[in-house]
C-alpha cells in the first residue's frame, strides 16, 4: 500500500529549524520535489533525441514521437498525480478481477481482500484469538472499548499507531500497526430531512453518532530469517505490550466468528451478496462506497486540526471509515527510523472511505469531507481506479499487502510526533434517551451485536417516542400490538420511505430483514401481559412495553438487559427494585418527574429528562403515563 502522499505538512518561513528539516526528511527518493525516476526518465529522453539526429531524418520523427509519449506520461500532472502514476493504475484496474459474490460465505469478502487468507485460532497474550494469515503476514484484531455496553458514558482517547510500534532492531520482524475507527451519524441519511430525523437534530444537534467502533490491528510481517512460529509468539508477545499500553481502555482479540464479522460489517456488507468496484467506486451490497488518501495532514499545532480527524466521522454518510496504519518504513523495512536532523519518523497512512445509498448522497458526503478537510488545511485524493486497495486499507486487515507497485507515488514518511499531536478517541454513541441533570446526553447502546431485551413500564407514549428516535438512528421497526388504533396515528406521522415501520397483530408473520449496524431492528412488543420476548440476532432490540408492573412482570425484569422506568407506584416500586437489588435506590423510582426516566443495567441507574423535542410532542403528546 501506498503511504503517506507526496505533499507533505506546508511549514512557514517562521517555523523553526527543526520543524523545517521535517519537512525536508520525509521527501524520500526526490530531488527538489521530482522524483528520480522522472529525472532518469528525460535523460533517457534526450538520450535518445542524441542518437536519432546521428541517424537521419526518419529516426529523428520515430524518436520524437517516442519522446513525446515518454515526457507526457514523465511530466504531465493531472489532480495532483503524474500522467505515469494515472497509466500504473490504469494497467492495474484493468488486468483485475473487480466483481466477486460474496453472499453466503463469511470468508468470501476476505478472500477478496488479500487472496490466499485464512483464519487460524490461536492463543496470543493468554487469550484465544483469531489469526488472519496471509502470504505476507499475519495479523491480529483488537476490539477497543466496550461494544455491548448499554450504557454508553464511556470517552476513551485512542492511541497513536506510531505510539504502539515496537522500537526499530533486529529482534522484532517488521510490523503495522492499524488504528480503525467507524461512525454512523445520527440522524441517518434515510431519515434526515423526514419527522424522525428532524426531531433527532433538534435533540442532539447532529453531535452524537448512532453507532461507533474501534478496532486495532497489528500486523506482523513475513521476513527474511522469520519463521512462522517465530512471527505468532512475536504477535503474541507484541499484543501482551500493547494491551498493557492501552492502559485503561479496554482491548479484547476477537476470536473467528467475531473477526469474519467485524470484516464484514466494517466493509457495510449490507443487501445482495456482491462487491463490484468501478473506477470511480465501489460498490458492496446495496451501497456505494469511495475511498480517498489523505496527502497533506491537519496540522496539528491548531486548536481544530487536532480534533479534525474525529470530526470526519460526522460527514453526512450512511457510514464514514477513518484507518490509521504506521509502519514499517518504506525503505529499511524497519517499523521506525531516525534521521539525526529531525529525530525519528515512520510510514503513516490515513485513508477514509465514505458509504452511501445512492450516488448523489454520495456525492453531498464527498462535498462535506473536502470541505472538513479544506478548514484545517489539508487535502485528499479519491483513489479512482484503485477503491479495492482503499477497502484493503480502511478493513481490519493491518493495512493489508506491503508491496512496491511501478506506477504507485513514492511512500513517504511523517515526524512520529506529528500524529501524537492529533487527538484521537471514542466517545458515546447510540440512543440519546434524554438528559442528565447537568444537561448532558443520556445515551443507551440500545442496538448491539447481540441481542437487546427492554422492558419499559410507563405507556405507549413513552414507547412511541423511543420508537421515533431509534428510526432516527436508521432503525427499522416492527410493532406488535392489540391496541392498533393508539399507534396508528403515531405511524401516519413518522412514516419515511421504504418498510421503515410495520404494525401488526401479535402472532402474525412478518417478513423484515435481519438488523445490522446501518440498518438495527426494533421490535416493540405492546401486547399487554403475554407476549414473545424470545432473545433473537444481534442489532435487533426488543421493547416490551408494560402500562403497569405486577408480579407476572418479575421474571421478564430479571432477564431484561435494561428497564427504562417511569415513575412507579410504592408497590411496583417494591417490586422492580426486589427484582433486580436496587436497595435503597428503589424509593426514588416513585419520586422522579413524570417526564423522567430511570435507566437500569445491571444495578446501575441513570436518570434521564426525557426532554421532547416539539416535533416529539406535537406528534405524541406529553411522554407521562396515562
Amino acid at each position: 500500500m501506498t503511504s503517506y502522499g507526496r505533499d507533505q505538512p506546508r511549514l512557514g518561513r517562521n517555523a523553526p529549524a527543526s520543524s523545517r528539516a521535517r519537512s525536508r526528511a520525509v521527501r524520500h527518493g526526490r530531488i527538489f520535489g521530482v522524483g528520480t525516476g522522472q529525472l532518469v526518465s528525460t535523460q533517457i529522453a534526450a538520450v535518445l533525441l542524441l542518437v536519432a539526429v546521428l541517424r537521419g531524418t526518419v529516426a529523428v520523427a520515430a524518436a520524437a514521437v517516442i519522446v513525446v509519449v515518454l515526457m507526457a506520461l514523465t511530466w504531465l500532472r493531472w489532480r495532483g498525480r503524474w500522467a505515469f502514476e494515472w497509466f500504473g493504475t490504469a494497467m492495474r484496474y484493468a488486468g483485475r478481477r473487480r466483481s466477486v459474490g460474496i453472499g453466503g460465505s463469511a470468508t468470501a469478502l476476505l478472500e477478496h481482500a488479500l487472496p490466499g487468507a485464512r483464519i487460524e485460532e490461536a492463543e496470543l497474550a493468554g487469550d484465544p484469538s483469531a489469526v488472519i494469515v496471509d502470504g505476507h503476514g499475519l495479523t491480529a484484531v483488537l476490539e477497543l472499548g466496550d461494544p455491548i455496553g448499554l450504557l454508553a458514558e464511556e470517552h476513551y482517547p485512542l492511541p497513536s499507531p506510531i505510539s504502539l510500534l515496537p522500537p526499530p532492531g533486529a529482534e522484532h520482524p517488521p510490523c503495522r500497526i492499524q488504528l480503525l475507527v467507524t461512525g454512523v451519524p445520527a440522524p441517518t441519511s434515510r431519515t434526515g430531512n423526514d419527522a424522525p430525523g428532524n426531531s433527532y437534530r433538534q435533540l442532539t444537534e447532529g453531535r452524537l453518532p448512532g453507532h461507533s467502533r474501534a478496532l486495532l490491528a497489528v500486523r506482523v510481517l513475513h521476513a527474511e530469517g522469520w519463521a512462522t512460529d517465530d512471527l505468532r509468539r512475536s504477535l503474541s508477545s507484541l499484543i501482551r505490550k500493547i494491551r498493557q499500553r492501552l492502559g485503561e481502555v479496554p482491548a479484547r482479540p476477537l476470536g473467528e466468528v467475531a473477526a469474519l464479522r467485524a470484516v464484514a460489517e466494517l466493509a457495510h456488507e449490507d443487501g445482495p451478496g456482491f462487491a463490484e468496484e468501478s473506477w470511480s467506486d465501489l460498490r458492496i451490497g446495496s451501497l456505494r462506497q469511495t475511498t480517498y488518501r489523505v496527502r497533506r495532514w491537519p496540522d496539528p499545532r491548531a486548536e481544530g486540526a487536532r480534533r479534525s480527524l474525529m470530526g470526519l466521522l460526522s460527514v453526512p454518510s450512511a457510514a464514514t471509515t477513518v484507518a490509521i496504519t504506521a509502519g514499517p518504513h518504506p525503505e529499511t523495512g524497519r517499523s521506525a527510523a531516525t534521521s539525526p536532523e529531525a529525530g525519528p519518523f515512520t510510514a503513516v497512512d490515513l485513508t477514509v472511505r465514505l458509504a452511501a445509498r445512492h450516488a448523489g448522497d454520495l456525492t453531498i458526503a464527498t462535498h462535506a469531507l473536502r470541505e472538513a478537510l479544506a478548514a484545517e488545511h489539508a487535502q485528499a485524493h479519491r483513489l479512482d481506479g484503485e477503491h479495492l486497495d482503499g477497502l484493503i486499507a480502511t478493513l481490519p486487515l493491518g493495512g493489508g499487502p506491503v508491496v512496491d507497485v511501478p506506477g504507485r507515488p513514492a511512500a513517504g514518511v511523517l515526524p512520529a510526533d506529528v500524529l501524537d499531536g492529533l487527538e484521537l478517541s471514542l466517545g458515546a454513541a447510540g440512543l440519546m434517551a434524554g438528559r442528565n441533570r447537568r444537561g448532558d446526553p443520556v445515551v443507551v447502546r440500545l442496538f448491539r451485536p447481540e441481542q437487546t431485551r427492554v422492558l419499559l413500564v410507563g405507556g405507549v407514549h413513552c414507547a412511541q417516542l423511543l420508537t421515533l428516535r431509534a428510526m432516527a438512528v436508521g432503525a427499522r421497526v416492527v410493532v406488535q400490538t392489540t391496541r392498533s388504533p393508539a399507534w396508528e396515528p403515531f405511524v401516519r406521522g413518522v412514516a419515511v420511505p421504504g418498510d421503515s415501520i410495520t404494525v401488526v397483530p401479535p402472532g402474525r408473520a412478518v417478513q423484515i430483514p435481519a438488523g445490522s449496524a446501518l440498518h438495527p431492528l426494533l421490535v416493540v412488543v405492546d401486547v399487554g401481559p403475554v407476549g414473545d420476548t424470545r432473545p433473537g440476532p444481534s442489532w435487533q432490540a426488543t421493547l416490551v412495553v408494560r402500562d403497569e408492573f405486577g408480579p407476572a412482570d418479575v421474571d421478564a425484569a430479571s432477564r431484561a438487559d435494561l428497564l427504562i422506568l417511569q415513575p412507579l407506584r410504592p408497590e411496583e416500586a417494591s417490586l422492580v427494585g426486589a427484582a433486580v437489588g436496587l436497595g435503597e435506590t428503589t424509593q426514588w423510582l416513585t419520586r422522579i418527574r413524570p417526564a423522567m426516566v430511570g435507566l437500569v443495567n445491571r444495578r446501575a441507574v441513570r436518570w434521564a429528562a426525557l426532554a421532547p423535542t416539539p416535533i416529539e410532542s406535537q406528534l405524541i403528546g406529553p411522554p407521562v403515563r396515562g
